[in-house]
């Protein structure tokens, strides 16, 4: 049987007796996107009006295992970026000039942040699979 992969963070998960030789490498490498998904950080120049985050199995370059992003660059038009269909989490720091443009994050088929991601600002995303929540947008004006 050959290696397949998990579904939220693409880790390769070896079949028994699978990869003499090179078992190391491969675990170091799920290792690495477990590092990532924990505390990576990456930073993304938005480069179309319709951009996704890189993904790959296995591979620990891909931009969708990083908890944090920092999205850079202009837009052109109104935005969205897009991750893996997938439950997951992740720290943004919209960093991007947007002029009267707007910019929403979803999971690939599914539903945006319903409010746009603000200019200059840091948002705590969350998604179930087929729509992307701004965690704190979700908790309305807070005041103490």
């Amino acid at each position: 049987m050959a290696s397949t992969f998990s579904s939220s963070l693409n880790l390769e998960l070896q079949a028994t007796g699978e990869n003499s030789g090179s078992w190391g490498t491969k675990t170091n490498n799920n290792l690495e996107k477990l590092e990532s998904a924990i505390k990576g950080y990456v930073s993304i120049a938005v480069a179309s009006t319709s951009d996704s985050l890189d993904t790959s199995d296995g591979s620990t370059t891909d931009e969708q295992s990083n908890a944090i992003i920092k999205l850079t660059g202009t837009l052109t038009g109104n935005t969205t970026m897009q991750s893996e269909a997938v439950e997951t989490w992740y720290i943004v720091d919209n960093a991007t000039t947007m002029g009267t443009h707007t910019l929403n994050f979803k999971p690939a088929g599914g539903s945006a942040t319903t409010n746009g991601l603000v200019a200059g600002s840091k948002h705590i995303l969350y998604s179930d699979g087929s729509s992307m929540f701004d965690v704190l947008d979700d908790c309305g004006n807070i005041t103490a």
